[in-house]
């Protein structure tokens, strides 16, 4: 029962659920609701890979950090025993051989590339690319992106959450700058290469503007693109945007400082599930008809 009980803990399955609602999110982003017949067996495979991959990097993180943990966190599964090393690097392997496995149930050349891939780079994070700072950054937007666009490629529908992806992509590369910034004395004594331990706070506070900038001057494109609707447009220019603004403001007025820091991380965490909202209910016919009057338009590019 104990080593049932440690294979759960290092799984974090709650935190698998999050990735396998992000790909569920994905597809909703893409129209599922009006194609669900057709398409819910693909889902329902898509959603239970990324819950196996995601539980996967998890139990490997556990893994490769034991030493760490037994300082930092002796009651966690494998420092406290209850669960060998060994057993879960087995459960680690099984995982993802299980998830990278059923998603060829789904004959769908996009989403078996998109987990694939993905499945590698969560073992590179957790092996290596976690104590690399911004490279971390990167993969953990990617991997938050990967999940919306295995959505999106179970339906066949990549095009319409290549939008969230990219969204969320670069927001939460911001997010990701700014925790950095937030965590920096922790980080430094660990030696993770943050761009707020390489160049200092205010550098780092400065770099995550940039991508918030990003998110601002991206976020109404979906709907000038003619995949989203007005309620879209709304909830991205009223809602993220605003959010986006006043975590500028915020970042701006104090860069120096990881108190300031923890709060914006929070509100961009807000910001996030703000715009996973706007692509939820902005598809075109799921509360409005479709409107977009850029939809008639060809444009040049």
């Amino acid at each position: 029962m104990e080593g049932i009980k440690g294979a759960f803990q290092i799984m974090r399955p709650l935190n698998g659920l999050g990735a396998a609602i992000g790909v569920l999110i994905g597809a909703v982003a893409s129209g599922f609701l009006f194609t669900i017949e057709k398409n819910l067996f693909n889902v329902l495979i898509c959603f239970l890979a990324a819950f196996l991959t995601a539980s996967a990097g998890h139990a490997l993180n556990d893994w490769k950090d034991v030493e760490i943990d037994k300082i930092n966190c002796p009651e966690r599964a494998i420092p406290s025993g209850r669960i060998s090393r060994n057993t879960a690097l087995i459960l680690t392997i099984a995982l993802f051989v299980v998830g990278d496995a059923i998603i060829f149930l789904t004959k769908n050349i996009q989403a078996i590339l998109i987990l694939l891939i993905g499945s590698v780079f969560i073992a590179a994070y957790s092996l290596k690319f976690k104590k690399l700072g911004f490279i971390g950054n990167i993969t953990i937007g990617m991997l938050t992106s990967f999940c919306l666009l295995l959505g999106g490629a179970a339906l066949d529908k990549i095009e319409f959450s290549l939008w969230a992806a990219l969204l969320a992509f670069v927001m939460n590369i911001g997010r990701e700058i700014t925790k950095g910034v937030d965590d920096y004395v922790g980080d430094k004594e660990e030696g993770v290469k943050t761009l707020a331990v390489l160049f200092g706070r205010k550098k780092g506070s400065y770099l995550a503007v940039l991508f918030l900038i990003a998110t601002i001057i991206l976020s109404p494109l979906p709907y000038l693109f003619q995949l989203y609707n007005e309620i879209y447009l709304f909830i991205a220019l009223g809602g993220v945007d605003s959010i986006m603004i006043i975590s500028i403001i915020l970042i701006l007025k104090n860069p120096d400082s990881s108190e300031n820091a923890h709060f914006v991380k929070r509100i961009l965490k807000l910001g996030m599930f703000i715009g996973l909202f706007a692509f939820l209910l902005g598809f075109p016919g799921l509360l409005l008809p479709d409107s977009n009057p850029f939809r008639n338009i060809t444009f040049p590019w």
